[in-house]
């Protein structure tokens, strides 16, 4: 029969024996988990064994997940989206970005030397005036309290910024001569245009208009848009389109 010491040092021997195989269960999840990590595709489990996290715990468990993603994923790391960039309004400019693409809340930068049109604006409303083969597009933009209207497109070599002008007295078919305090326009080109407009654009509902360009002493010109017997008026100057440049806004 087996004494007393010999069950207790048979016992002290089992005992010790599953204590290592715990140990080494332990010591090979850590190193399971580790390498996970290091690859970037550690699961949920293994994570949890290296841890030390109960494996049911959800709030450990989405933690988990979360970091197995970004770990997985590197556009996900800080630092890897690229900084935006200003963006030439240059129609040759080979950008995504440009003036027939731009969206309310777009960032619209001017930079001519001219104290009247410069400014970094937000783009508030869009319309888009299509006649023939061409489309022309006017911006209606603000820079805090001042409000202006960029008009451009890829078939002029020289685009328009115009401070809108209330209480103009103009109705119907406007006249071919226009005398301002800056001075006296004459029309240079009149067109009829479908419109397309988005956000807050300030123009009548209506698919039709018709557009009038005057001219005027330097660089001054004066924009018409007749929208039925109404008539919209802005004046201000022409500048080179690469005086133009936009950021998104987001």
């Amino acid at each position: 029969m087996l004494t007393v010491a010999s069950l207790l040092a048979a016992m002290t021997i089992a005992g010790a024996f599953w204590v290592g195989v715990l140990a080494a269960r332990r010591l090979r999840d850590w190193g399971e988990g580790r390498r996970a990590i290091d690859e970037g595709h550690a699961p949920p489990l293994a994570l949890a064994a290296a841890s030390g996290a109960p494996p049911d715990d959800p709030t450990s468990r989405r933690v988990r997940e979360l970091v197995a993603e970004r770990l997985s994923n590197p556009r996900a790391r800080p630092g890897a989206i690229a900084p935006r960039q200003l963006v030439s309004a240059d129609p040759g400019s080979r950008t995504e970005l440009g003036l027939g693409t731009l969206r309310q809340g777009d960032v619209i930068v001017v930079e001519a030397a001219d104290p009247g049109a410069d400014g970094d604006y937000i783009a508030e409303g869009v319309v888009l005036l299509r006649e023939g083969n061409t489309t022309t597009t006017v911006i209606n933009m603000a820079d805090g309290s001042r409000h202006r209207w960029l008009v451009g497109g890829s078939h002029l070599d020289e685009w328009l910024v115009l401070a809108p002008v209330a209480a103009h007295g103009l109705s119907g078919e406007p006249p071919r001569n226009i005398r301002r305090d800056r001075g006296d326009y004459t029309l240079q080109r009149r067109g009829q245009a479908s419109a397309a407009c988005t956000g807050r654009h300030e123009r009548p509902e209506q698919p039709r208009v018709a557009t009038y360009l005057y001219g005027g002493a330097a660089r001054n010109v004066l924009w018409l848009e007749r929208w039925g017997h109404e008539v919209l008026m802005a004046e201000g100057v022409r500048l080179d389109a690469g005086a133009v440049s936009f950021l998104p806004g987001s």
